[in-house]
């Protein structure tokens, strides 16, 4: 399975369990986060992964995350684009970093087994079940 569709398939398996509300929260850290708090978007390319998430719980209420799949130059960027924030991932340049989201997008850079082993560093048990059933 390509790197770009197991992360899809990892984010759609959440949301169809009804997990996605408790798994931004605890990506972003967000406290007092609700169904009713956001609106979340996922689409793909080949190259990449984008996720739109607008919230009124952040100080910037758009955000953009691209997790790009192709060799770049920078490990992250971000990019103000009148008051939309898009974060660019060069995830095959990141290594393991603080952050939750580019833990997340480090292990999708990991072979299989990696993956599972590092995800169990920094992922609750029911997001590491989820991940192990689609691997």
């Amino acid at each position: 399975m390509s790197k770009v569709k197991l992360l899809m398939s990892f984010i759609n398996m959440i949301r169809n369990k009804h997990f996605l509300t408790e798994f931004i929260g605890y990506l972003f850290d967000y406290e007092n986060f609700h169904d009713y708090n956001y609106i979340f978007r996922i689409s793909s390319n080949n190259d990449e992964v984008i996720i739109d998430i607008y919230d009124n719980i952040s100080a910037n209420r758009f955000n953009r995350y691209i997790f790009c799949y192709k060799k770049g130059k920078y490990k992250t960027r971000v990019v103000d684009d009148g008051n939309v924030f898009t974060t660019y991932i060069d995830v095959f340049n990141l290594g393991d970093c603080d952050n939750k989201l580019y833990k997340l997008a480090y292990m999708t850079s990991l072979n299989e087994d990696e993956m599972i082993e590092y995800a169990k560093t920094f992922l609750p048990e029911k997001f590491i079940k989820i991940l192990s059933i689609i691997k």
